[in-house]
């Protein structure tokens, strides 16, 4: 037996009911969707000196003030650059 009340109950059975017909309470009502504002970032642990982290993470903050590019953001840019700078392909990214 549910603690449910029997509104709820009767909602659920309702709600189970429309979703195995594939139809919902109110057609014309826009649907959200989900927008991907940014790809998808793999985490990439890297081995730096204390000094040039302090650097990075004092930049990512001056950044941030100024509503400017987030970390990852500019790691992606110093990496473009790293390729460019050793001419490596940048086609595919």
């Amino acid at each position: 037996m549910s603690n449910k009340p029997d509104w709820m109950n009767e909602e659920d059975q309702r709600s189970e009911k429309n979703l195995k017909a594939g139809k919902t309470e109110n057609n014309q009502v826009k649907q959200l969707q989900y927008v991907h504002r940014e790809p998808v970032r793999k985490p990439k642990a890297i081995y730096i000196q204390p000094s040039y982290a302090q650097a990075f993470d004092k930049l990512v903050f001056k950044q941030k003030q100024a509503k400017g590019k987030k970390g990852s953001q500019l790691a992606e840019e110093m990496i473009l650059m790293l390729l460019e700078k050793y001419d490596e392909s940048t086609e595919n990214l």
